[in-house]
């Protein structure tokens, strides 16, 4: 019984595969009976904190598979994504780069034209969904960062980081090497705690600390649109403020194009 209903997940696994880029396809039956199975995409890893202990790979394909009575788990909440402006996500202009105007725009006369007066430059862009060729926001330099403010504290699971397919001479304004701070704020000991421990919490303005939450390179050239960046599970802070560090972009001088900004997790 068990071994036809698991066939069956597998066909149905298949036809997900392929009909789908980017998708998540979870099942956790009853205590009762005794597996668990998952398959995703890379760009759709959520589950860090909760791996099962059989784990294949093929291409951007993750399976995880688990046979045997689990043991049960306190409820949590959902894992969603928080940075997105449609679920309250917001930028914080103190603690965000410089925005990159072409020179056109910085005519005087600019700020009677059309796309002077449209968020086609803002940051916030990159907490959109929209992610063809040009609708990024562009900082000025090859380095810098954006601030985000979550509707609510949050522990992080993993950082998604979106970028155009565009010809090979564009990718050079595309992010590369990247780290993600979690915000603290100084009064609550920990910022302090973790000087004495010699562990570097850089200032990122008055009243507040940065947690090093993971480091990475962004790789505009793999075969999906989107990359994740899993964070550790040894993290288990709460942050309803993050800053998306960008230490060098792929060779432009000019500016660095951020496309799309997610931040997965769960809140308290």
């Amino acid at each position: 019984m068990v071994i036809v209903s698991f066939t069956t997940l597998w066909v149905i696994c298949l036809a997900f595969c392929a009909m789908s880029t980017d998708f998540v396809f979870n099942v956790e039956p009853p205590p009762s009976l005794p597996f668990e199975f998952r398959v995703f995409t890379s760009r759709m890893d959520f589950f860090a904190s909760n791996r099962l202990p059989t784990i294949f790979k093929w291409r951007h394909y993750h399976i995880e598979v688990f046979f045997g009575r689990r043991q049960p788990v306190h409820p949590t909440s959902p894992i969603l994504e928080y940075a997105s402006i449609s679920t309250g996500g917001k930028v914080i202009e103190t603690l965000t780069s410089e925005t990159y105007l072409p020179s056109s725009l910085l005519n005087p006369l600019a700020i009677f034209s059309r796309v002077s007066r449209d968020s086609k430059h803002s940051p916030a862009i990159a907490l959109t969904d929209g992610i063809e060729p040009g609708e990024c926001w562009a900082l000025r330099g090859d380095f810098g960062q954006i601030g985000i403010q979550f509707t609510r504290a949050i522990r992080l699971s993993s950082l998604v980081v979106g970028h155009a397919s565009v010809p090979l001479a564009s990718m050079t304004s595309a992010p590369k090497k990247l780290v993600l701070w979690g915000l603290k704020s100084a009064d609550t000991g920990l910022c302090d705690t973790l000087i004495n421990e010699g562990i570097p919490t850089p200032n990122f303005g008055p009243g507040y600390c940065g947690i090093h939450l993971l480091s990475g390179i962004h790789n505009p050239l793999t075969a999906s649109a989107y990359q994740n960046f899993t964070i550790s599970t040894d993290n288990n802070h709460y942050f309803n403020r993050i800053i998306v560090q960008v230490l060098t972009n792929w060779g432009h001088e000019a500016f660095t194009c951020i496309y799309h900004i997610q931040v997965y997790g769960n809140s308290q």
